[in-house]
């Protein structure tokens, strides 16, 4: 198990991450370079310009942004882990973001096909909010079930 400021690294890595080429980037790039503003005022343009970019890159990968999303976790958590450990007073501000940043999760399509033989029953759900429909069908004669 890791230190409670790893953790807290990683997930505040995870949260600004996630808002990347989001409605909620503007605010959470901001509240970012608010955090990190410690370690020096000329260092704020350098680090607004690494979050656009990596924002660019999760943007501009249509084909797998998660993928883009995963690869840039990790350095984000050390630079917010090494903030952590000169400035362990930022960890309060570093809570507050996470919890303020709201980042819509993707909207989610499931599908499940379920079959049942011989007068079996089948029944299944997925996610949050997800509703079971039953329907009978029995196969016209000669019909094979499907």
């Amino acid at each position: 198990m890791s230190d409670p400021m790893t953790v807290l690294a990683m997930t505040g890595a995870t949260t600004v991450v996630a808002a990347m080429a989001t409605s909620a980037w503007e605010g959470t790039r901001e509240r970012v370079v608010e955090l990190f503003r410690r370690r020096g005022g000329e260092r704020s343009t350098a680090l607004r310009a690494q979050l656009d970019g990596d924002a660019e890159l999760v943007a501009g990968e249509s084909d797998d942004t998660d993928g883009v999303r995963d690869d840039l976790v990790r350095p984000w958590a050390r630079r917010i882990g090494a903030l952590l450990r000169e400035h362990p007073e930022t960890a309060d501000e570093l809570r507050a973001l996470i919890e303020e940043v709201s980042v819509p999760p993707a909207a989610q399509e499931w599908s499940q096909h379920i079959t049942a033989h011989a007068g079996g029953a089948a029944f299944g759900a997925q996610g949050p909010g997800s509703s079971v429909h039953v329907h009978h069908h029995r196969p016209a004669v000669g019909e094979s079930p499907a």
